[in-house]
């Protein structure tokens, strides 16, 4: 009886399977997509159209491996990559039925039942990676990545490295030895403060004793509140006066440490054996750019300002500083062009258009303002980019930190 149910349990699901048209759906609307999306070739009248070379099938996703015509690059797909991924998710997402399914019903109860759940739709929505090693991966994941990562969950950060998130593939980590300086930008209340509060924090924890901070808070002073007492932190400027101030006195600390390392013969302070790492962290950067202010006096002190910061940027890095610029407002006359190319690393949570997105992350590069609604979702660029979700750190534990910071 069990085998007469369970032949006919298989039985039934093919049928069904079949009759719906589920087999291969997928890889289907996948061959569709490219031929709508104008991903393919054509040569001495034939179309040339992306070859899948294999699917491989995962617990969480599927990847679909394929030949790339000639004529066509990994970055005519990438641009393509929120269409692929919408019109993946343009309708109810069929169901991937597996032998195993079919080993673990209990035919015992009402077999039908537990086959018409495993037949039904799934409402959650797939998310694309896409990747290039000589050919194009495209994995296709069948759970949205996480929307929420407690930075006590956060993989443990070594040497000067920082908790950027976790990624479709990977947690990523940011090093400020490797790479010095980085441009931080998003709407408001997307996660660019709480990610600077991750930022010090985890600093404070591993280099209490070589590491220093200058904050720049142009949104009233109060996102580096809960740090103003701790050793670490020379200076909290809060208005374009105080920033100058603390900003020509880094400029005439990179002089003299620039004279050291010139009289001693130091390329930089690794091999000078200089612990001390000062970070300048600047939140709303765009209240210091000369180009907006309409005030004569002002714009004067806020082109000084900026000059300095320029300064850190291009020549600072192997004297030990660092530079966090991050703003609200990224558009061309406000983030500037020197600071922004001499930031390597990147991150952007959600912005309100293609341009603002472009600006940061470079030309063509629009995935910030195609980002989901979630707090704490950024894009992550180095040499290579990554779509993250940074972690929540929560008052409580940096007050922990700074407590620990202001007892040792």
């Amino acid at each position: 009886m069990i085998i007469e149910s369970i032949l006919a349990g298989s039985v039934w699901i093919g049928a069904e399977y079949l009759k719906s048209g589920y087999g291969g759906n997928e890889k289907k609307k996948l061959d569709r997509i490219f031929r709508k999306c104008g991903l393919y070739k054509t040569y001495n009248g034939k179309e040339d159209t992306p070859k899948l070379l294999r699917v491989s099938k995962k617990k969480s996703f599927t990847e679909y491996i394929y030949r790339i015509p000639e004529g066509l690059s990994f970055h005519d797909f990438e641009k393509k990559k929120q269409v692929i991924e919408d019109s993946l998710n343009s309708s109810k997402n069929t169901p991937e039925i597996s032998f195993s399914m079919i080993r673990e019903l209990d035919f015992k109860g009402d077999y039908k039942k537990q086959i018409q759940s495993i037949m039904k739709p799934k409402s959650t929505l797939k998310e694309v990676y896409l990747s290039f090693d000589r050919v194009l991966k495209i994995k296709v994941f069948n759970e949205p990545l996480t929307d929420y990562l407690p930075y006590e969950q956060a993989q443990k950060c070594a040497d000067w490295e920082i908790p950027i998130g976790i990624s479709r593939t990977s947690f990523i980590k940011h090093s400020f030895e490797k790479i010095m300086h980085m441009v931080i930008a998003g709407t408001t209340r997307y996660g660019k403060s709480i990610f600077l509060k991750n930022v010090i924090t985890t600093l404070l924890l591993n280099h209490p004793e070589h590491v220093s901070f200058i904050l720049i808070d142009l949104k009233g002073g109060l996102t580096f509140q809960r740090f103003k007492d701790c050793k670490q932190v020379i200076s909290i400027a809060s208005n374009p006066d105080e920033s100058l101030e603390v900003l020509e006195m880094v400029n005439s600390q990179i002089d003299e440490v620039m004279e050291f390392m010139k009289e001693n013969g130091f390329e930089n302070v690794q091999e000078a054996g200089i612990k001390n790492r000062c970070f300048i962290i600047v939140d709303e950067g765009a209240e210091l750019s000369p180009n907006i202010e309409k005030d004569s006096e002002l714009r004067q002190i806020k082109g000084k300002c900026e000059t300095i910061l320029s300064r850190i940027a291009r020549v600072s890095g192997a004297l030990g500083y660092r530079l966090i610029y991050a703003t609200q407002t990224p558009y061309s006359e406000v983030l500037n062009h020197n600071i922004k190319q001499n930031c390597d690393a990147k991150l952007c949570f959600k912005l309100q258009s293609d341009k603002a997105s472009e600006v940061v992350l470079g030309e063509g590069i629009t995935d910030a303002a195609h980002l989901p609604f979630i707090k704490g979702r950024g894009v992550y660029i180095t040499d290579r980019k990554h779509i993250v979700q940074t972690p929540m750190i929560e008052n409580s534990f940096i007050e922990e930190v700074v407590n620990k910071c202001l007892n040792s």
